[in-house]
């Protein structure tokens, strides 16, 4: 239960608190020297309101003074209003030292700590936080690189974020008062931590550690984790240079506006940026589209370049790759652009390094990257040739093109003479899928999906372009362990990596030690401490950074990588998971070791319609019983935080694409995660399997949120209008004494388009239409129109469940229950959902008491829901007074808890116990049916083991919820299977009643 804050004294009236600079001199405040010093009663000083020595600017005029927005891709910002829910955030930041970045929502602003080694989930392990500068709200979500030059500078990625409570009340005030209790509700830490003010370093020195509760784990290391917004490690976010981008040059930019170009009839483009890609989870395809290959890794240039100004701009494009160098670094690119025809240019594209096939090497650009001497760059461009690649014109002899569509500047891009060194990007309009496998078979990074019709927009994220990489996955064979270091030195610091050549020799790939868990690094070590032998496997033994220790070679992982080196080597390998269903003496290298060929582990980006096709080859849509997740976390993964859910893009591929018609995909429908109609019809096509045995045969009330979250809802029952493919049933309605039509879900094609039509939660009936088995007159029909009798005597009126809804009508302090779009819950709060599972615990004792199984799941907000599956031989009304006479005696065992009451104001302060839901028609969300809350949860089931043993109901989320399903799978998959008995345990309630 969440602790009530501490009531300290009142403060002394008349005392005057000073900052050290403003105190009197030490002698004013001397004894007078005559007469004797009287003896004073010793007085406990009261709480201060301020314990800081110094003074904390609370606003962003310190943030601001440090960064230069035009050479930092961070965001300006300003301050903004407080939300209900305050937000927090971790961004893991490698910079001259590695440490982790908390940020608390308060006043407007985020106040941040810098946290050397990481916030930890170990109660022992007390973290030091320094206090720093406030940063904007807007910063909540960066990740990327700062650029070399710039404060802070090195790569940020966004470690975990959620939301959180302040146990003393108001946070600013606990702020200043120096300690906060808070309760966080993120994807990696949740429930209690501790934070305090230390009087070291002024007060700017704090102390973070974890509470004592059901989410501390010891031996935590928060190193090695992915990112919550991209999936991506730290390494990968570095490796990748398109994380690169800059800030448009604002108006308040230090350096001032640029001068126009000649001959300009406007402001001049060139310091603006050039678009940025938004990083694809899905293939697109749009209809009036262009996919463009994408030529390299990386762009150069600057905005300071020494180019005659005429060609400045030319390369003042590249500001995403902030390299202010670029001229002298590929001196035949500026020959190139001095050689275009035109009076001044802005283009966009990239210098690519083709490799002996011609296709963009990263390995070898990067040998062209930081070379600092005139010498060398000369040397090298004589041994490693590059050439420009230009997809877009911006500008051009005075026009100003960037608010034309993409296909207009196209053609001025097409009507160009490019000079030798420059060429144009190859474009294929409406034939992504084609592209992207060339770019597959080719071993290309990916492509690039842009819209025909779209502007360009600088500087910022679009979904008109959106980058699909070729996620490069391999196989291979461990060989050894490195001695670990810090944290790791009670397992391991990588795996050694090979891949057997034809001769049946292994050879050295690589080593990786990124996206080891944990768990992982456990369970490996386990695995390979058997398998340890004085003899090194491999054909020649591999040079490693630390002593290594050989194992046999007998265990498969599969790895992500970015490409091969020249020798053969993985670049940026992250471990995904351990392969146990391929032999060892399978996993050979590919025949051209440059050239990975597909089904040698390349695979398209998870979620994308190339990976659907592949995994399932017949076409069929539906996938497996059980499906695998497009994109698997590592193994042992229980928030799963890596799972990407598939996008508004791969919507538009359904199983019946002439039957469902999609539209408004790119409506907002969860605006503080940015997440779309279209992401919500993605996240139902990949839970499908798992939810549609739930749906099926039941009677669906809709529920619809066209305008998103925040918009008004209304729920429909009478579907008169729907497309001939949706199974609808004709039953009779008591509210207005007539027939309605209800839609039913039987499959993937009716859940999509009951997303389609704004339904982001699914609610079915407890009762279905199939007919009950067996014979007999009293056996229930299958007519459920007409009349009240017909409904009445169908199979519509026996239930599958009784069912328990737990309800806490816990509030903040001060506050009660408000209307909001329907809804009399209260917000989550973390003593609110304890007093639910205390509630839930009772409940099931007292069914176990009867002899009776339930199942549990969370409501996806901040109750529970437990369902008793009965015999289809029990009316409504027979399961309705066997609900109410458990829940009336576990209202009398604990009154000062629970309630029954049906008035609202009744169930103020405790939790409501409703037992009012079986009733024929009535309906609850549905098992992994989505919420309609800010953070997208999920109503997942639960064990009643991790409900005693505690978590955070909100952990299970949109993108969360696949890696849960991953480790343990749908515990619900049997419960209409276990048709409980009522009337032995119906007369034990009651003697018991009694």
């Amino acid at each position: 239960m969440g602790r009530s804050p501490q009531v300290g004294a009142a403060p002394l009236a008349g005392v005057l608190l000073l900052h050290p600079r403003d105190r009197p001199r030490s002698d004013s405040l001397r004894p007078r020297a005559h007469g004797p010093r009287p003896r004073r009663a010793v007085v406990r000083a009261p709480p201060q309101p301020c314990r800081f020595w110094y003074d904390h600017r609370v606003g962003l005029e310190d943030y601001r003074r440090k960064r230069r927005f035009t050479d930092t891709p961070e965001p300006q910002g300003a301050p903004g209003a407080q939300s209900a829910h305050p937000r927090f955030v971790v961004q893991e930041h490698h910079a001259r030292n590695v440490h982790w970045d908390l940020r608390l929502e308060m006043e407007g602003v985020l106040r941040s700590w810098a946290i050397p080694k990481g916030p930890s989930l170990d109660p022992a392990d007390k973290r030091l936080a320094v206090l720093v500068e406030d940063h904007p709200i807007e910063y909540g979500e960066f990740e990327g690189v700062i650029p070399p030059g710039n404060y802070g500078a090195g790569t940020v990625m966004l470690w975990d974020r959620g939301t959180y409570e302040c146990l003393e009340g108001d946070p600013a005030e606990a702020f200043r008062r120096g300690k906060l209790t808070l309760v966080f509700s993120g994807e990696k830490l949740r429930g209690e931590f501790h934070f305090v003010q230390t009087k070291r370093n002024n007060g700017r020195d704090w102390l973070l550690f974890k509470g004592k509760d059901g989410f501390a784990t010891s031996g935590y290391s928060p190193l090695g984790t992915r990112s919550i917004k991209s999936g991506r490690l730290i390494e990968t976010i570095r490796a990748d240079k398109d994380a690169r981008w800059t800030a448009s040059a604002g108006p308040n930019a230090a350096s001032g506006p640029r001068p126009p170009l000649p001959g300009s009839q406007g402001a001049n483009p060139a310091g603006s940026d050039p678009k940025v890609t938004t990083g694809a989870r899905t293939t697109a395809e749009p209809r009036t589209g262009a996919a463009s290959r994408k030529s390299a890794r990386a762009r150069k240039g600057g905005a300071e370049d020494p180019f005659p100004a005429p060609f400045r701009p030319m390369l003042a494009q590249a500001a995403a790759r902030p390299f202010n160098r670029a001229g002298w670094q590929f001196p035949e690119v500026v020959e190139s652009l001095a050689n275009l025809d035109g009076d001044g240019a802005v283009l966009d594209g990239e210098i690519i390094a083709p490799d002996e096939h011609g296709r963009p090497s990263f390995a070898r650009m990067q040998e062209r990257f930081h070379l600092e001497q005139e010498s060398e760059v000369r040397k090298a461009a004589e041994r490693i040739s590059v050439a420009y690649a230009v997809f877009d014109c911006l500008y051009w002899d005075g026009r100003d093109l960037r608010a034309h569509p993409l296909s207009a500047r196209r053609r001025v891009l097409e009507e160009l003479t490019l000079p030798a060194g420059m060429f144009r990007s190859d474009t294929v309009e409406g034939e992504g899928l084609t592209l992207f496998e060339a770019a597959r078979q080719h071993g290309l990074e990916g492509i690039i999906a842009k819209k025909a019709g779209s502007p360009y927009r600088p500087g910022t994220r679009s979904p008109d372009w959106v980058k699909i990489k070729v996620r490069r996955t391999l196989e291979a064979v461990v060989g050894g362990i490195t001695r670990g270091k810090g944290y790791r030195k009670g397992t391991f610091g990588a795996l050694v990596l090979g891949q057997y050549d034809r001769t049946g020799a292994l050879v050295h790939i690589g080593q990786t030690g990124g996206g080891l868990k944990d768990a992982d690094l456990r369970l490996l070590r386990a695995r390979l401490d058997p398998l340890v032998t004085k003899t090194c496997p491999f054909a020649e033994a591999p040079d490693t950074l630390q002593p290594a220790t050989w194992v046999r070679p007998e265990v498969v992982v599969e790895v992500e990588y970015g490409e091969r080196t020249p020798d053969g080597k993985l670049r940026a390998p992250v471990f995904l998971k351990v392969r146990d269903d391929i032999p060892a003496k399978d996993v050979f290298l590919p025949p051209d070791e440059t050239v990975p060929q597909a089904g040698n582990g390349i695979r398209p980006a998870p979620g994308t319609a190339v990976a659907e096709r592949a995994a399932d080859p017949a076409g069929s849509g539906r996938g497996p019983a059980k499906p695998e997740r497009a994109d698997p976390g590592p193994a042992g993964s229980a928030s799963g935080a890596t799972a990407p859910v598939q996008t508004r893009a791969a919507a538009k591929k359904t199983p019946a694409p002439s039957e469902v018609a999609f539209s408004n995909l790119d409506k907002i429908f969860f605006p503080e995660l940015g997440l779309t109609k279209g992401d919500v019809i993605a996240y139902y096509r990949t839970i499908a399997p798992y939810l549609l045995p739930h749906l099926k045969d039941r009677p669906l009330t809709l529920r619809r949120w066209p305008n998103g979250i925040h918009g008004e809802d209304f729920f429909q029952k009478d579907i008169q209008d729907a497309p001939q493919f949706v199974r609808t049933v004709r039953i009779w309605s008591d509210q207005g004494d007539r027939d309605v039509r209800m839609a039913v879900c039987d499959d993937e094609t009716v859940l999509l388009w009951l997303a389609q039509m704004a339904c982001i939660e699914m609610h079915a009936w407890f009762s279905r239409i199939a007919p009950v088995p067996g014979r007999g007159r009293n056996r229930p029909g299958t007519t459920f129109d007409q009349s009240e009798a017909a409904i009445e005597a169908s199979t519509l009126n026996v239930p599958d469940f009784v069912v328990f809804d737990i309800d806490p009508f816990l509030f903040p302090e001060g506050t009660g229950p408000t209307r909001r779009h329907g809804e009399l819950d209260p917000d989550y709060t973390r003593r609110g959902f304890e007093a639910a599972r205390q509630a839930a615990l009772w409940l099931h004792e007292a069914l176990e008491g009867l002899g009776l199984r339930a199942y549990l799941k969370t409501s996806g907000k901040t109750g529970l829901h437990a369902f008793v599956p009965v015999a289809r031989r029990y009316t409504f009304a027979q399961t309705h007074a066997f609900a109410k006479t458990v829940a009336t005696w576990l209202e009398q065992q604990h009154p000062e808890a629970l309630t029954t009451a049906w008035a609202v104001p009744q169930r103020v302060g405790k939790v409501f116990l409703d037992y009012n839901q079986n009733v024929r028609g009535k309906t609850l969300a549905s098992v992994y049916s989505l919420r309609p809350v800010p953070q997208a949860t999920v109503s997942v089931p639960v064990t009643w083991e991790e409900l005693r043993a505690g978590f955070d109901p909100l952990q299970w989320t949109i993108t969360t919820v696949f890696g849960r399903l991953e480790q343990i799978g749908d515990l619900w998959a049997d419960i209409t299977t276990q048709a409980q008995r009522l009337e032995p345990r119906a007369k034990k309630a009651n003697r018991s009643e009694e």
